[in-house]
């Protein structure tokens, strides 16, 4: 396995189709070590800059997997092969992940796997707004950042999501860096709260702990 990031690594656990894109690749370290883990068959580097396809082409070729990987110069998944049946578009800001879906050829059954370090509440509503449900979700911690992980599955009907669970997760697995996470954030809200009163302030720490009463249950 190629030396990568724990968040990196927890993306990778979630990999699982035969061929995947890896949308904005960089060094394409999830592609090639979906490939040498035997989670893929086959797999795209896709990036809309030639400055990471050439880094990940290095790794490519460092890794002898020119057979099986192949890079992309992409807007997004405009123009995206129709051999894959994973896309995973990590490491950028929810609305960005939502404007490269708008822009793209999505089928029902194609997986997603997506992960976000901003505007987790606009990915999420999108998703449940355009029929593609989060079959789970998983939050990590790297680099002194919280990040989620949605895996995510394009369907025909809308997944009904509430408002509790658009703000902090939806099928979230329920583990201890998960319960950082809601501490954070309330802890977050709590402390503006001392300084200036402010409802929608309240209404998220109303949210937590709807979230935490579900865990109990």
């Amino acid at each position: 396995m190629i030396p990568c990031s724990n968040r990196i690594q927890e993306i990778l656990e979630w990999v699982n189709g035969d061929v995947i894109a890896d949308i904005g690749c960089d060094h394409a370290y999830v592609v090639c070590n979906a490939i040498l883990n035997q989670q893929a068959k086959k797999g795209y580097a896709c990036d809309v800059a030639q400055g990471p396809l050439d880094n990940a082409k290095k790794t490519i070729l460092e890794n002898q997997l020119s057979d099986q990987v192949t890079c992309c110069l992409l807007d997004g998944i405009q123009g995206l092969h129709d051999d894959v049946n994973q896309i995973i578009i990590c490491g950028m800001g929810g609305k960005l992940i939502i404007d490269i879906l708008s822009k793209g050829k999505l089928y029902p059954g194609l997986r997603l796997l997506l992960s976000s370090h901003k505007d987790d509440y606009a990915l999420r509503k999108y998703l449940m707004e355009n029929k593609i449900h989060i079959v789970r979700e998983k939050m990590i911690y790297d680099n002194n950042h919280y990040y989620p992980i949605l895996d995510c599955v394009v369907d025909t009907t809308v997944q009904n999501i509430s408002e509790a669970h658009l703000r902090f997760g939806m099928n979230m697995l329920r583990n201890d860096t998960y319960q950082d996470y809601l501490d954070f954030e309330e802890n977050k809200y709590r402390n503006i709260l001392s300084k200036v009163l402010k409802p929608e302030f309240l209404e998220k720490i109303e949210y937590i702990k709807e979230i935490r009463t579900q865990r109990i249950s």
